[in-house]
């Protein structure tokens, strides 16, 4: 993390001063905020945070964790925890800012989301499901806010080399990598450990190009100067032909189904749904 646009920068997180105390200058900040505590603290972490500069104008939820689980084996607390750091956490934070965004009459929230929310991996179904939640959860929240002058966005990413999936904390026993108990799944998961050494040899994206594109994004500078704002973006090329997929996939399931969707309509009906629906449905 660096402040070498002249920005001010509050970068916050779980041991923060520990792992980042050297960044700290008169534009950089430290704040130790555990987005899996309680409402009223990070409520009161972003009161403070708020306080530090006067006002903020960005705020990029970047929390996450990932771990390979066999869905029958998740237990309640590891499901829990995933979607607390991964879903809940950001919405608690978001949630912190709104009435200082609002009061200024403008502001920017950006969500690290994933391409796995376009094609979920087995073993992945509760990380998927938080970061597809998430992705929605940004959608709808953008339409909400937008009369405010505040705008949302979902950076969908792809494979990069970061620590997500490898236990950082000692006390996060259950994100470490682990096969799964029950020898029925063991070959599955053999099949999807041999695509993941492929694919993490032959990944391209670079972390400093990601992070600086992130920062061009909310900021509409460089590469999304004169674009419009987006509502969810692919970060990565594989990223990329995950969503074009999921796209082409979708929509050739809905044509294969559509008599299907149709015949539950009262007869006699023509089929039209109302555009004003689709107008606040749409994602543009």
């Amino acid at each position: 993390m660096k402040s070498s646009r002249g920005d001010k920068v509050i970068t916050s997180g779980r041991k923060a001063n520990q792992k980042l105390g050297h960044l700290k200058s008169e534009n950089v900040a430290i704040l130790e905020l555990d987005i899996t505590a309680p409402w009223t603290m990070v409520q009161a972490t972003m009161n403070e945070a708020w306080a530090i500069f006067g006002h903020i104008d960005i705020l990029l939820n970047n929390a996450g964790a990932s771990a390979l689980k066999c869905a029958e084996e998740a237990e309640d607390a590891y499901v829990k925890n995933l979607f607390q750091v991964n879903l809940f956490g950001h919405m608690n934070v978001t949630r912190a800012i709104l009435p200082h965004f609002r009061a200024q009459g403008h502001g920017r929230i950006g969500f690290n989301s994933s391409a796995s929310s376009w094609g979920p991996l087995p073993f992945m179904s509760h990380y998927a499901a938080s970061k597809a939640a998430l992705s929605t959860y940004v959608e709808s929240l953008h339409k909400e806010v937008r009369p405010f002058g505040i705008s949302c966005v979902g950076f969908m990413c792809g494979n990069f080399p970061t620590n997500l999936g490898h236990p950082r904390e000692e006390d996060a026993p259950e994100f470490a990598i682990q096969g799964p108990a029950i020898a029925d799944y063991n070959k599955l998961m053999g099949e999807l450990g041999l695509m993941f050494a492929k694919a993490f040899a032959q990944r391209t994206g670079e972390l400093d190009k990601v992070a600086k594109v992130m920062v061009d994004i909310m900021k509409g500078e460089g590469i999304a100067a004169g674009k419009p704002w987006a509502v969810s973006i692919a970060i990565g090329s594989d990223a990329f032909d995950c969503g074009e997929q999921k796209c082409e996939e979708q929509l050739r399931l809905l044509n294969e189904w559509k008599d299907v969707s149709y015949v539950t309509d009262r007869d006699g009906h023509d089929h039209v749904t109302p555009k004003e629906y689709l107008d606040f449905a749409s994602m543009l």
